[in-house]
């Protein structure tokens, strides 16, 4: 359960950051891109670790299903990931133009 959990938030903040990161590149962000990447690899890091882990479970045990089964905190923390991501960027574009209308 455990190995869930962790590619579920693994995959949330990863998504996340790929998802603002591509908002940047779109807007042109250039210094928001640098540090972006940074924060990308690390979660990267940690979804290729669960499921590294997990598929090691599988050769030494055979569940089949329960690899089978990282799809769904793959899907569920990369959908979340990306609209939080949206929502972000949608706020800080929306509190620029506010600023700037002023």
């Amino acid at each position: 359960m455990t190995t869930y959990i962790v590619l579920f938030v693994a995959q949330f903040c990863f998504v996340a950051t790929k998802a603002f990161q591509q908002l940047n590149v779109m807007h042109h962000k250039t210094v928001w891109v640098f540090w972006t990447s940074a924060v990308m690899s690390v979660f990267e890091c940690g979804v290729y670790g669960a499921v590294t882990f997990k598929a090691y479970e599988v050769v030494n045990g055979g569940d089949l299903l329960s690899f089978m089964l990282l799809a769904i905190p793959l899907w569920l923390g990369g959908s979340l990931g990306s609209i939080l991501s949206m929502a972000i960027h949608r706020r800080m574009r929306d509190a620029r133009h506010r600023n700037n209308s002023q």
